[in-house]
């Protein structure tokens, strides 16, 4: 029994190491000019920073208003190969119905999929009602 606790006890200290030596993968900033849906989460708008703890699938970004009052972890549908231009959230929509569709990463090399465009969706959204709102990431 003495044996077994020892175990226990090297386990949980071991466990505690790996994760006091975890480091970020990336942190950044970003501001909403309006409410926004990411996932089943409502962000109102304001100002956010962002941290992704693992480069692994499914990727987990939590998100944290400045002001503290709002927080959410956005899991991504699937990814694909990250696009030219920087990093940004790919929000669509107006009024009630904005929503992120996407988050371009080019430091981790992917693009999260948050709801993919239909066909007819893309030709409307991207003509008319979709911006893109750029990241600020840290440096390393």
């Amino acid at each position: 029994m003495k044996a077994l606790r020892n175990i226990a006890v090297w386990f949980f200290v071991l466990l505690g190491a790996v994760a006091a030596n975890a480091q970020t993968t990336l942190q950044g900033k970003f501001r909403l000019a309006d409410e926004v849906r990411w996932g089943k989460a409502v962000l109102p708008a304001g100002d956010y920073s962002l941290i992704i703890e693992s480069a692994q699938q499914p990727v987990r970004i939590i998100v944290q208003a400045a002001d503290g009052k709002t927080a959410t972890i956005a899991l991504a549908e699937t990814s694909v190969d990250a696009s030219p231009g920087g990093s940004y959230i790919f929000i669509t929509g107006s009024g009630a119905d904005r929503m992120v569709r996407s988050f371009n990463l080019p430091q981790l090399g992917t693009e999260l999929v948050y709801k993919s465009l239909t066909v007819a969706e893309r030709e409307t959204l991207y003509s008319k009602a979709s911006r893109t709102v750029p990241v600020q990431i840290a440096k390393k």
